[in-house]
């Protein structure tokens, strides 16, 4: 199994550098077809803000969703990335806001502060002012 930086998977999804996006899709297709690809949680978190940056919230998660389910796929800790992704289909936060809280309460914490005001709205995260 081999794991891709987000650049790699950002150059697949946006095709912004057509030599780079053409080579970056051919290596995940070929990973995924024999030893698999891993996706660490970090680089969902980071290829949400890039693809949020570029297209609607509804078609990032989408995206992230065909990630999750693509045969050769290993996700780093896929159930608490398939709670973010349901939660932030449900909510107004983002998909990595949601991934930092399911991360951070799995590990112990009990509460997030941040400054995000949407964010901030949701149980056990504090919005600091």
């Amino acid at each position: 199994m081999i794991a891709a930086d987000t650049n790699v998977w950002a150059r697949a999804y946006l095709d912004d550098d057509a030599a780079q996006s053409a080579t970056a899709r051919a290596s995940i297709k070929a990973a995924c077809e024999t030893s698999g690809i891993f996706v660490p949680l970090l680089v969902l978190a980071e290829l949400a803000w890039v693809l949020r940056g570029r297209w609607e919230r509804k078609r990032v998660l989408q995206t992230l969703e065909e990630i999750f389910k693509a045969d050769g796929v290993v996700v780093e800790s896929r159930t608490l990335a398939e709670k973010a992704l349901s939660a932030s289909r449900a909510g107004v936060s983002g998909f990595a806001d949601l991934l930092i809280a399911e991360v951070s309460f799995t590990a112990g914490a009990s509460e997030i502060i941040t400054f995000d005001k949407a964010f901030g709205r949701h149980q056990h995260v504090r919005r600091l002012r």
